[in-house]
């Protein structure tokens, strides 16, 4: 049989993990990325092709992309295109289905909170208590009546990169910070108590009547600086299986959250098919959705594909065709972790073009994959060319000491003029746990 060709959109680390895994199967014969990063370029199996799948305007040399080329599936990395543009819903008008990622109606369940917020009531799902608020003088008023000693927090209503959410601790400093947050997200927010408690994630596969859950938790590390402090950031750093929800804690948010959510979806007329994430926070025992995001987590994803054993395309496939009873995912003993390097001044300003060495050097040691996301070549120099640049992935069969250990190791030796930045607290909570 020929092999597959599969289409990655998208130009991330998730994205570059994605390919990397997928490459894996003996099913597929080649992975193209649109536009993909300098790494996905050097990749097994791997080609780049100069279009961003992402943007709205070049839908239409998507769909020629994937009819020319032959392709045979197509994996929607990023949430704009799916969210904001629908791009499932327009490669189905061309007569193109095998995309695993949501239609734009499904898509809400991430772009809207408020809508996510009245699934989840409707299921009587554990969330925290929120305020749905229209405008700011709103926002202040539900700040006023809802703020207690321990904080309330400020989530916007739409996409925002995973930045839009302020933990405040105060109703004083709550009501500072609502106008400015106003002025960058929009007005509509939720006002949501604050909880207390471990975050973890729980990702899924959904093939639009059910989830297939991949028993193995992540927790990613959003704020830019060591002990959870400085501003939120698209994430520092990522490791699993996280020990605040083993297996059992994650089959559990599957046949009580994602499910439930799913197949309302589905009652609703808008089938959900392709990855599902809830961002969860472990409040006294009991699990309570924090977010829910459409796609894999970045940079939750690299630890994930460096963790699964089984075919990332077949799991896919199943989906498609409806087939999730026959999935069976295996997993690698052990953990992984990654560790972001960042470009100094993310996630505000900062330098772009700056000369990247001591990557290779980083791949040589053992069980360690540096995956790319704000990368590209300057003829044949390789810079940087977003905040996020690298993520360090290391895996160890012996757990996440090791794992950390080496994840470490290798990111020392990677080097730009004026160095990267990255938290070096990644995986202290798990090795804290364990004791």
């Amino acid at each position: 049989m020929e092999g597959k060709k599969v289409l990655v959109i998208g130009g991330g680390g998730r994205e570059h993990a994605l390919g990397w895994k997928l490459a894996q199967s003996d099913l597929v014969a080649e992975v193209i990325y649109a536009p993909g990063n300098a790494g996905t370029s050097k990749e097994a199996k791997g080609r780049n092709v100069p279009l961003n799948g992402a943007a709205k305007e070049n839908f239409e040399a998507v769909a020629e992309l994937i009819k020319s080329e032959g392709i045979d599936l197509t994996v929607v990395g990023p949430e704009d295109p799916l969210a904001k543009h629908g791009l499932t819903d327009y490669l189905a008008e061309q007569g193109i289905t095998r995309v695993f990622a949501p239609s734009k109606a499904a898509a809400q369940l991430e772009a809207d909170k408020f809508f996510s917020y009245q699934v989840m009531d409707v299921l009587e799902i554990p969330q925290a208590i929120s305020v749905l608020c229209e405008t700011t003088e709103e926002a202040i008023e539900a700040i006023e009546d809802r703020a207690t000693s321990k904080g309330i927090v400020i989530k916007a209503r739409g996409l925002t990169g995973g930045k839009g959410v302020t933990v405040c601790d105060s109703k004083e400093e709550a009501l500072e910070e609502i106008t400015q947050h106003a002025e960058e997200y929009g007005p509509e927010v939720l006002i949501a108590d604050r909880l207390f408690g471990e975050e973890f994630s729980a990702f899924g596969i959904s093939d639009g009547n059910k989830v297939y859950p991949i028993l193995l938790s992540t927790q990613d590390h959003k704020p830019l600086l060591d002990g959870d402090k400085g501003p939120n950031t698209g994430g520092m750093g990522a490791y699993g299986p996280a020990p605040i929800a083993p297996a059992d804690v994650v089959q559990d948010v599957a046949d009580n959250i994602m499910n439930p959510v799913i197949q309302h979806l589905k009652e609703k007329g808008m089938p959900y098919v392709g990855f599902l994430y809830a961002g969860m926070m472990d409040v006294d025992g009991v699990p309570h959705v924090i977010e829910f995001n459409i796609r894999m987590g970045d940079p939750e994803c690299q630890p994930t594909m460096m963790m699964v054993k089984s075919d990332l395309y077949q799991a896919m496939d199943y989906a498609l065709e409806g087939k999730l009873d026959e999935l069976e995912l295996e997993f690698n003993p052990g953990a992984t972790c990654t560790v972001v390097l960042a470009s100094k001044g993310y996630p505000k300003s900062y330098k772009k073009g700056l000369p990247i060495s001591g990557i290779e050097e980083a791949d040589k040691v053992e069980g360690v994959k540096v995956f790319h996301a704000g990368t590209k070549y300057d003829e044949d120099t390789l810079v940087t060319s977003g905040g996020r640049v690298l993520g360090v992935t290391a895996y160890s069969p012996e757990g996440i000491a090791g794992a950390q250990e080496r994840a470490y190791e290798a990111s020392r030796k990677i080097n730009i003029p004026g160095e990267f930045y990255y938290r070096t607290d990644i995986a202290d909570k798990a090795l804290k746990r364990e004791g």
